[in-house]
């Protein structure tokens, strides 16, 4: 009679055993989850924030980046740079995007921005106003003569 006693005992402590086993298993495996699921958070938090130029390039604030975008308009709308020079100087200063990076956020070919950043190439409006709309820019019309220029923006009436 005591053995059936015996093994029932040992069968409950083996059962017991397993089962602390597979607990501890669940536990580690839902730890390496919560560690894994970590990491793929601050994989999307990284691939949401923006790639800069270079390694090289310091982080700005948003006032600078407000500040650089008002000084490369002022230099494009005074005729100081060309309209290419004005948008690599956007993309780089105030983005701080590769130009890959850069022509997939507005659906442009690479090969497309580089020719509009190096002013080769004769591009439809509509390929302009992609590449300065997030920059808040789009083809227009603006006076060739220095003086009505100044007269519109500088003279307040």
């Amino acid at each position: 009679m005591k053995e059936p006693l015996i093994a029932a005992h040992s069968a409950k402590s083996t059962i017991a055993k397993i089962r602390a086993k597979k607990n501890a298993a669940q536990r580690t495996q839902s730890a390496t989850a919560e560690i894994t699921n970590q990491a793929e958070r601050d994989r999307a938090v990284k691939t949401r924030t923006r790639r800069r130029v270079s390694h090289l390039t310091k982080p700005v604030s948003a006032n600078e980046r407000n500040e650089a975008r008002l000084q490369i308009m002022r230099a494009l709308i005074s005729g100081e740079v060309s309209q290419g020079e004005a948008l690599k100087a956007l993309r780089i200063n105030v983005l701080g995007l590769k130009q890959d990076a850069f022509a997939k956020l507005v659906s442009v070919s690479r090969k497309t921005l580089s020719e509009v950043e190096n002013d080769k190439g004769n591009y439809t409006s509509d390929i302009i106003n992609k590449l300065f709309k997030p920059f808040g820019l789009k083809v227009g019309l603006v006076p060739v003569s220095q003086q009505v220029l100044s007269t519109l923006f500088f003279n307040k009436q």
